[in-house]
């Protein structure tokens, strides 16, 4: 067997129920995209012509127009129900399972950014705090709002070292007779909209974790002269999305506009990114998925005949390094996705780990494309275009908590303590955390842990790491594959006990760390072990599985060997062409319109 004696073999993996469960999301998936149309098509709303004359002009694409009329693709959208995906089941909406909800928003992103920030990610971001410490009937009223059309929009609590671009401050004074707001948020997503709003104030003096709290109001019942809309703010990216601002003057909310207690701020904001970190890099990822296939289009236009086989053998590995990237920060995605499901103790450092690596990577990614491109690279027509929105848009996507350096500071203070009591210790993880499908239990986004109490990832590499090295079965692909992802597998290993040698000196919770450099960098080379880990999670729990590609070694083998140049260890002697093996993939991916990710989901919709 793989798995030395005293690590626990795997359970099986998990069919009854799952293939309906598969078939739905695939289902659903084909929906979003023939709701969306044809991207070529010009009298398209939702089409590549019409998005990016909303994005240079700097216009809405949803909503109204001046004249107060519905534009198009906004009677598109709510046909199709897609604030369904932000609602739990048992309210009477689609919110069941992370990695349903990432894949659906793959669509939209595959498009847009705006697309997909303005339609799933700013409503989920609002609604998360309703979910998790709403009244029964605060989350019944914020579900009939979405499905019936309304819009909702969050006034969010920012830290220290949130952005300046959303720095303003709303207090509250609660009293017998209701809560008094006063302030403002410049930056507001969808503020100009919003039907209703998610607000975080102040509610005591000072920054300790009781200083917030958040409330729930209906914006047709605030007085005029007490609430204040300001107009959008035009930024350079998501050009496409309103960014406005509300001003409270004395305005006074009943006191049933309290979500959860006085106080509770500070928690469910945290609560709230840590779901927001788990789950919206992986949407991200859909422009990504669109960055690859028009490179792979591109170079195949280039190419002899037009067939994208003749693509030369530079530009091949680029593309087989990107492709790779993809699969790596998917692989952090769905562990990160299925620990709050499955594990949500330990879930929150997947949670950081995912939102700090994947924009990296991916941006990282995306720019290596320039060398097939060439000169397109820097055109804004036609799918180059879609293309530029993407790569400029990208940051914006992690605005706030969701960004590098709010995740780099949630992880950094749990660190040390996990270096000390978990990393090489702990027991095998539970191997459905990597499964691409399978039964998951319900979610529950108030239910996971702020701090860790354990590395999954951690223990599974070192598990794999020793399963690899013992010399097991061959069932993993070729002897020279194997051979290579042991010697990459022992790189990873060792550079993790060297990352425990040196966090485990460092004092837990030392604030001081957050801003020294060397502890930074030390966080930075323990998320990139932790994405090789995921990877090797992934093609461990699927070597057996009818994906005769997931299933291979291939593309972990091209994974980690650039997570591992990253980290400066020692690269393996290549005696297989793995690359060339990833490439064919990506032309039969391409050609077959299936999409750039683990699920290899279809229809993707055809360039240009």
């Amino acid at each position: 067997m793989l798995i030395p004696p005293e690590q626990p073999a795997p359970a099986p993996r998990t069919t009854a129920g799952a293939d309906a469960a598969e078939w739905a999301v695939r289902e659903r998936i084909a929906e979003v995209e023939r709701l969306l149309g044809d991207p070529a098509d010009d009298a398209n709303p939702l089409g590549r012509r019409a998005l990016l004359d909303a994005d240079s002009q700097g216009r809405a694409l949803l909503g109204a127009d001046a004249r107060g009329r519905a534009l198009p693709g906004s009677a598109v959208l709510a046909a199709g129900g897609m604030a369904a995906e932000a609602v739990p089941v048992p309210l009477g909406g689609r919110l069941e399972r992370t990695d349903r909800l990432v894949r659906v928003a793959r669509a939209l992103f595959r498009r847009s950014a705006s697309l997909g920030v303005g339609q799933v990610v700013g409503p989920l971001l609002a609604a998360l705090p309703v979910w998790a410490a709403g009244t029964a009937r605060q989350r019944r009223w914020t579900a009939d709002l979405l499905l019936g059309g309304g819009t909702l929009a969050v006034a969010p609590r920012e830290l220290e070292h949130g952005d300046c671009f959303v720095h303003g401050g709303i207090e509250a004074v609660p009293g017998a007779d209701g809560i008094l707001l006063d302030g403002r948020k410049p930056a507001v997503a969808g503020a100009a909209r919003a039907d209703a709003l998610v607000v975080f104030a102040r509610t005591a003096p000072g920054d300790g974790a009781r200083s917030h709290s958040v409330l729930l109001t209906e914006t047709a019942s605030l007085p005029g002269d007490r609430f204040a809309r300001r107009p959008a703010r035009q930024g350079l990216g998501l050009r496409a999305c309103e960014v406005g601002g509300v001003e409270f003057h004395a305005c006074r909310l009943p006191a049933g506009a309290l979500l959860g207690q006085v106080g509770d701020g500070d928690e469910l904001a945290l609560r709230s990114y840590q779901f927001a970190r788990a789950v919206v890099p992986g949407m991200v990822l859909g422009g990504g998925d669109t960055a690859l296939r028009t490179a792979v289009w591109h170079a195949g236009e280039q190419a002899p005949g037009g067939d994208p086989a003749a693509i030369p053998p530079q530009q091949r590995a680029v593309l087989a390094r990107v492709f790779a990237n993809l699969l790596v920060c998917d692989c952090l995605t769905l562990v990160a996705g299925r620990a709050l499901h499955l594990l949500p103790g330990p879930s929150s450092v997947a949670a950081a780990v995912t939102g700090y690596v994947v924009p990296r990577l991916l941006r990282d990614s995306v720019y290596d494309l320039s060398a097939v491109l060439g000169a397109r690279f820097h055109c804004d027509e036609g799918p180059y275009g879609v293309f530029r929105a993407f790569l400029r848009d990208l940051p914006l996507t992690g605005l706030g908590h969701v960004g590098g350096t709010a995740c780099q500071s949630a992880l950094v203070p749990q660190l040390p303590e996990l270096a000390r009591r978990s990393w090489l210790r702990d027991g095998p993880p539970p191997w459905e955390l990597f499964e691409t499908g399978g039964v998951l239990p319900p979610l529950d986004v108030g239910r996971p842990a702020l701090r860790a109490a354990g590395d999954p990832l951690a223990a599974a590499l070192d598990g794999i790491g020793r399963s690899l090295g013992a010399g097991g079965d061959r069932r993993g692909g070729p002897q020279t594959e194997l051979c290579l992802l042991r010697e990459l597998t022992d790189g990873l290993t060792g550079e993790l006990r060297r990352l425990r040698d040196e966090l485990s000196e460092l004092p837990a919770d030392d604030t001081a760390a957050l801003a020294d450099p060397r502890v930074q960098a030390l966080a930075d080379r323990y998320a990139l072990v932790a994405a090789g880990a995921a990877c090797l999670g992934v093609w461990y729990r699927h070597r057996d599985t009818a994906d005769s590609f997931l299933a291979g070694p291939a593309w972990l083998v091209e994974a980690l060997m650039g997570l591992s140049h990253r980290l400066g260890l020692p690269l393996p002697k290549r005696e297989v062409p793995t690359a060339e093996r990833v490439v064919r993939e990506i032309l039969d991916r391409y050609h077959s319109g299936r999409s750039y990710d683990l699920y290899g989901d279809r229809p993707c919709p055809d360039l240009p």
